[in-house]
C-alpha cells in the first residue's frame, strides 16, 4: 500500500492497514467556527486511531475541501453568509487517496464516495432539524437524504450517520433497530424508523450492548447528577445486507470538544483502496519570468532560437503556415518548458501550537474529574487560541507591510486575498442531467457537457464561399504585430498551444520578423494553423448552487499567438464597424461603460417625471445571446461593412472551422465542433456582437416609431451589449417596438427569455394595469429591477440604490475587517485597503447618483462607521467624529468624492463629441408641463446647488478643464452652502 503523502510506510503498518477494521465517527461539535475547534476534533481523531469521522453543525459557510494539520475536510454549509448547521467529513491522510466523489448536496446533508476493495463505501453526513423546526422541513431533510441514497448502488457499503435529532428508543421491534436503545421513542423517532423501513437501513448502535454511558449522544444543558436529562439522538446506519459489517459501536463521552454531544464511534470490517490517478501534465508557469535572472534566461534562449529560425529558411513566405507556426512554436515552448516550470506549493502556515494542544488534553483529561478546571481550561484554551491567532496575524501583516513597501501590487493583492479568505480554491459543486439527478462518474459528466455544448452550438448553416476576384488587404507590418503584442494582456490562461504572450514580448524587434512572415502568410492564403481554431472551454458556475450545465459560464481558453492576429485585423476593421453602430449602444466601446447607460436611463427618467411624463420601459434578456448568433447571417452583414476581402476570409475560416473541448476536472471531451455564436474570450467578438445586435435594431426600430421625443428626436433604446431597454410614451408605442426587435432577433436566431424579460411604467401617479405580451405570452410587471447591477424603480427613488451601494460596502469591509482593523498595519496602507476594497464597492455607479439630505447623512454615517471600525472606537465610548478624523488624520472624503465625480463626469461628457445622445438627453427640450410647487432633487440640480451655478453656467464651465480643476478644488460642504433654485 502507498503512502498518499509519498512517503515510505513500514511493513508493519502496511499489514496493520490492511487486517484492522476502520474506526468511523460521527460527532455534533456544537460549531467548528470557533478557533481552534477543528484542531481539537483532529486531536481526538488522532488519539482514538479514528480514520473518518463524519462532523454535524459545523457552521462553516459554503462547500469544498480544507485541510487541518494532516487531516483533508470536506464540508457542506450554507450558500449565505449565515453560519449556521452545516456538515462536513474529515478524512485522515492515510485514506484521503481513497475519495472518489464528493456531493455537497445542503447544509444538512452530504455524500463522500470512498473506494473500497468491495465496491463503494457511501458516506452520508447528516444534521438533522431540531425539535422546534416544523415538519415541513423535516420531510425535507429526509428527501434530501433519499436523494443521495439513490446515487449509491445496491452492491455498495452505504452508511448514513450524524445527528438525526430523534429518540428512536429501547427496545427490538424489527430487523432495522436493535434491542440496545435508549429511552423511549418520540415523533421524530417514528419518522426516523420510517426511513429506515423505507431504505433497508440498520441503526447499528442500537445492536451492541453497553452500558447507559456508551449509549447515550447528548446531554442537557440541565443534566445534573441528581437529575440526568441525557438522550440518544445520534445514529450510525448501515445498509441491512451489510449489518455484520459492523463490529462495534459505542460512544465515548471522555472525549472532548467543547460540546452537548458525546462521539459515536463505529468499528467496520472494510479495506478501502487507492485510487490511481493521472498525473497532471506540467503547466508552464509565467509567474516565474518576474524572476530577472529566469526572465534572462528564458529571453536569451527564444531569441537564439528565432534567430536559427530565420536563419535555415524556417519562415519563408512559400512554405505552409501550419509548418511555419509549428517551427515557431518550438522555438518558444522549448524555452518555457525548460525555465517555467510551476513550483511546488507551499503548505499554508498554521497558527496552532502544540502548548495548545496540551492544554486540550489537559481539559479533555479535566472533564470528569474536576468542572471547575475543566472552566478554566475551557476559558485558558479560549485565550491562548486569540494570543496565538494573534501572533500568526502580526507576522502576515509584516509581509503584506513589505509587499507594500516594495511596491509589488501583484503580490501585495494576492497575498490580501489569500489571507482574508475571498479566493478560497477547491470549492465543489454539483452537476445534474435534465431530469434533476446528480451525476458522479466523470465519464457520464462528460457525456453530460459534450451534449449540453453540442446542443447549445448547434445550427443548420451553409458554407460561405469567399469570392477572390480581387482581394484586398495591405500587408501586414512588423510595426502592427509589436503594437498588437504589447497591447495584449499578460497572466492569461494558456490555450491549447501553450504559448504564452508574456514570452513574446520578450521576443526583439528585430526577431519579430518570423511571427510577421507567419501573419502575413495566414493572412494572404486564409489558412489557419489547426491549433488556432481550437479552444478549452472551463466551466465556471454562475451562482452559488449552479447545478446543471445552463446555470455555469463557458470561457474559451484559445492560443495567445492567435489574439496577437486577431488584435491586428481588429485594428483593421474597428473603425469601418465602429461608424455603423448608433450612439445609443454603450457595450464593448471605447470611452462609453455602465456608467454612459445609467446615467442616460436616469436622466432621461428623471426629467420626463418633471414634466409629468410616464415612461414605460421594458427591459429585455435574451437566451444566450452571444452563444445564438448566426455565422452566415453575421458574414452577410460583415460583406456589407465595406471591409477587405481577407479580413473577411480570415473571419469566415474562423468561425466555420472551429472546434472546441470542455475541460471536466483534468479530463477533456472529444473535439466539438461550434456552428454558432462569437468566440468568447476573442478579442473580435465584442466588436462582431455589437454591429450583428445593431442590424436587429436598425431593422426592428427603422420607422423611427415610439420612444421619448428629445428635440424631436426619438430616443426609444438604450444598449449595454445585449442588455436592453426599450422605451416609450405610452403602453402601444411599447408594445409595437417590442413585436418589432423580437420578429427581428428571431431572424437573427436570437429569442427572448419572457421569464427575466420585464416591463416597468415609471410614474407619479396610479395608473391602470396595463399588459405587455411576447409572442401571447404576458410579461411580468415590476416595480423594480436591477439593471447594469444597480436597482431602478418605476418611482425613479434614487435613495433605494444607495442604500444597496452601503450594504454591499459595508460587507465588503466586514469581509477584510480583521485586515483593515489590524494595528499590525499602518494606517496608510489600511487606509489604502479601504479605498481599494471598501469605498470603490460603495462609487459603483457614484457618477449616475441623485443625492437629497437623507442620502448624503447616510453616506457620512457609513464613512464614520468604517473609520471607528478602523479605530476600534465604540459608540460608548462617546468620542466626537471629530476627534476620530484626528486620529485618523483626514477629512470627510465620501461627499466630497460624489460631488468630485459628478463633476469631472459631467466636464468627461461635455467635451467629447462622442457623447451626442448623452448631451441630448441632458440638455435637449422634452415637451411636457410641470406640476405647482417645487420640483424634486434631480442629478442637475445636485450640481447646481453645490456649485451655486446656472444649468447654463455649468454646462460652459464643464467644457474647459481648468475651470472644471478650479471648481474642485474650492469644493464646499453642503450645509456650508446657500441653495438656490434655477
Amino acid at each position: 500500500i502507498g503512502s498518499p503523502g509519498r512517503t515510505a510506510l513500514s511493513d508493519a503498518t502496511k499489514i496493520d492497514l490492511l487486517k484492522r477494521n476502520i474506526r468511523i465517527g460521527t460527532w455534533n461539535v456544537n460549531s467548528m467556527f470557533e478557533e481552534g475547534k477543528a484542531h481539537n476534533v483532529a486531536l481526538e481523531m488522532t488519539r482514538l486511531k479514528i480514520k473518518i469521522m463524519g462532523i454535524s453543525e459545523t457552521r462553516w459557510i459554503g462547500s469544498g475541501q480544507s485541510t487541518v494539520q494532516n487531516k483533508t475536510i470536506y464540508f457542506s454549509g450554507n450558500v449565505d453568509s449565515k453560519h449556521l448547521h452545516g456538515v462536513a467529513i474529515m478524512i485522515d491522510e492515510t485514506e484521503k487517496h481513497t475519495v472518489k466523489n464528493f456531493v455537497p448536496l445542503s447544509p444538512r446533508v452530504m455524500l463522500l464516495q470512498l473506494e473500497a476493495y468491495c465496491g463503494t463505501l457511501n458516506l452520508i453526513q447528516v444534521y438533522a432539524p431540531t425539535a422546534d423546526k416544523d415538519e415541513e422541513e423535516v420531510e425535507q431533510f429526509y428527501k434530501e437524504i433519499e436523494t443521495v441514497l439513490k446515487l449509491a448502488k445496491n452492491q455498495d457499503v452505504t452508511i448514513v450517520m450524524g445527528d438525526l435529532n430523534a429518540k428512536i428508543g429501547q427496545g427490538e421491534q424489527d430487523e432495522w433497530v436493535g434491542k440496545h436503545g435508549l429511552g423511549e421513542r418520540n415523533e421524530r423517532g417514528d419518522r426516523l424508523h420510517q426511513f429506515c423501513q423505507e431504505n433497508s437501513m440498520v441503526i447499528s448502535n442500537t445492536l451492541f450492548e453497553h452500558h447507559k454511558r456508551h449509549l447515550y449522544t447528548w446531554k442537557s444543558p440541565q443534566d445534573r447528577p441528581d437529575h440526568i436529562v441525557r438522550n440518544q439522538i445520534d445514529y450510525f446506519m448501515i445498509k441491512q445486507r451489510y449489518k455484520n459489517s459492523v463490529k462495534n459501536a459505542k460512544t465515548y463521552p471522555g472525549a472532548d470538544v467543547g460540546s452537548d454531544h458525546s462521539l459515536l464511534v463505529a468499528e467496520i470490517k472494510v479495506r478501502l483502496k487507492n485510487i490511481k490517478r493521472h498525473a497532471r501534465k506540467a503547466r508552464i508557469d509565467t509567474n516565474q519570468l518576474r524572476n530577472v535572472n529566469t526572465m534572462g534566461d528564458v529571453y536569451q534562449e527564444v531569441n537564439e532560437n528565432l534567430k536559427n529560425l530565420k536563419a535555415k529558411g524556417d519562415t519563408s513566405v512559400e512554405k505552409d503556415p501550419e509548418d511555419i507556426w509549428m517551427s515557431i512554436k518550438s522555438a518558444v515552448i522549448e524555452p518555457c518548458r525548460k525555465y517555467l516550470k510551476p513550483e511546488k506549493r507551499q503548505e499554508r502556515q498554521d497558527w496552532m501550537n502544540d502548548e495548545i494542544l496540551k492544554l486540550m488534553e489537559e481539559r479533555r483529561t479535566a472533564k470528569t474529574k474536576d468542572q471547575h478546571m475543566y472552566r478554566e481550561l475551557k476559558k485558558r484554551i479560549r485565550y491562548q487560541c486569540r494570543q496565538a491567532k494573534e501572533i500568526w496575524l502580526k507576522d502576515k501583516c509584516r509581509e503584506i507591510e513589505e509587499l507594500q513597501q516594495r511596491h509589488d501590487l501583484h503580490n501585495l493583492h494576492k497575498k490580501i486575498k489569500e489571507f482574508t479568505g475571498t479566493n478560497r480554491k477547491q470549492i465543489s459543486y454539483i452537476l445534474t442531467d435534465n431530469d434533476g439527478n446528480i451525476i458522479l462518474d466523470i465519464e457520464s459528466q462528460i457525456r453530460q457537457w459534450e451534449g449540453y455544448i453540442k446542443t447549445l452550438f448547434e445550427d443548420q448553416r451553409e458554407q460561405i464561399e469567399i469570392e477572390t476576384v480581387e482581394e484586398t488587404g495591405p500587408t501586414i507590418l512588423k510595426e502592427e504585430v509589436k503594437r498588437a503584442i504589447e497591447s495584449t494582456k499578460s497572466g492569461k490562461a494558456l490555450g491549447p498551444d501553450e504559448v504564452p504572450v508574456d514570452v513574446l514580448k520578450l521576443i526583439e524587434a528585430q526577431h519579430l520578423d518570423a511571427i510577421t512572415a507567419l501573419f502575413n502568410r495566414i493572412y494572404t492564403t486564409g489558412n489557419i494553423p489547426r491549433e488556432w481554431l481550437e479552444s478549452t472551454f472551463v466551466t465556471l458556475p454562475k451562482k452559488p448552487n449552479a447545478k446543471k450545465c445552463d446555470e455555469y459560464r463557458t470561457i474559451s481558453l484559445m492560443s495567445h499567438t492567435l489574439k496577437v492576429f486577431l488584435k491586428v485585423i481588429h485594428r483593421r476593421i474597428f473603425q469601418k464597424l465602429e461608424d455603423d453602430i448608433s450612439d445609443t449602444q454603450f457595450g464593448f466601446r471605447n470611452g462609453y461603460s455602465t456608467r454612459d447607460a445609467l446615467f442616460a436611463y436616469n436622466v432621461l427618467v428623471q426629467r420626463c417625471l418633471d414634466i409629468n411624463q410616464n415612461v414605460y420601459a421594458c427591459f429585455i434578456d435574451y437566451n444566450k445571446a452571444f452563444d445564438k448568433v448566426k455565422h452566415n447571417q453575421l458574414i452577410e452583414v460583415l460583406k456589407c461593412k465595406n471591409l477587405d476581402s481577407r479580413d473577411i476570409r480570415i473571419i469566415v475560416n474562423l468561425y466555420f472551422n472551429q472546434i472546441a473541448t470542455v475541460r471536466v476536472q483534468e479530463t477533456i471531451t472529444d473535439p466539438i465542433e461550434i456552428k454558432r455564436g462569437v468566440r468568447q474570450g476573442c478579442v473580435l467578438s465584442p466588436l462582431l456582437f455589437n454591429i450583428y445586435s445593431e442590424e436587429i435594431f436598425a431593422r426592428a426600430l427603422k420607422h423611427d416609431s415610439g420612444g421619448i421625443r428629445v428635440n424631436g428626436t426619438a430616443v426609444n433604446n438604450l444598449r449595454y451589449a445585449d442588455d436592453t431597454i426599450l422605451i416609450a410614451e405610452n403602453m402601444q408605442d411599447l408594445q409595437t417596438m417590442l413585436d418589432n426587435v423580437v420578429t427581428a432577433s428571431q431572424h437573427f436566431g436570437l429569442t427572448l427569455n419572457t421569464k427575466k424579460t420585464k416591463y416597468m411604467i415609471i410614474t407619479k401617479s396610479n395608473i391602470p394595469p396595463e399588459n405587455l405580451y411576447v409572442d401571447g405570452e404576458q410579461l411580468e410587471r415590476v416595480n423594480k429591477y436591477t439593471y447594469l447591477g444597480t436597482n431602478v424603480t418605476c418611482t425613479a427613488d434614487y435613495c433605494s440604490e444607495i442604500k444597496i451601494r452601503i450594504e454591499k460596502a459595508r460587507a465588503a469591509f466586514v469581509k477584510i475587517k480583521k485586515m483593515l482593523c489590524s494595528r499590525d498595519l499602518s494606517l496608510d496602507l489600511r487606509v489604502r485597503m479601504l479605498k481599494c476594497y471598501v469605498f470603490s464597492v460603495l462609487y459603483y455607479g457614484v457618477e449616475t447618483w441623485t443625492l437629497n439630505k437623507e442620502c448624503e447623512k447616510r453616506l457620512e454615517a457609513f464613512e464614520m462607521w468604517t473609520y471607528r471600525r478602523m479605530q476600534r472606537i465604540s459608540w460608548t465610548d462617546h468620542i466626537t467624529n471629530v476627534e476620530v478624523l484626528r486620529r485618523m488624520n483626514k477629512e470627510k472624503e465620501v461627499q466630497k468624492e460624489v460631488k468630485r465625480r459628478k463633476l469631472v463626469y459631467l466636464g468627461h461628457i461635455m467635451r467629447g463629441s462622442r457623447y451626442e445622445i448623452l448631451h441630448l438627453i441632458i440638455q435637449g427640450k422634452i415637451m411636457g408641463t410641470r406640476s405647482v410647487g417645487r420640483r424634486r432633487i434631480s442629478w442637475l440640480k445636485n450640481l447646481r446647488e453645490w456649485f451655486n451655478m446656472s444649468s447654463a453656467d455649468l454646462f460652459k464651465a464643464a467644457v474647459s478643464k481648468v475651470r472644471i480643476a478650479v471648481m474642485i478644488a474650492n469644493l464646499r460642504d453642503g450645509d456650508a452652502t446657500q441653495r438656490r433654485e434655477f
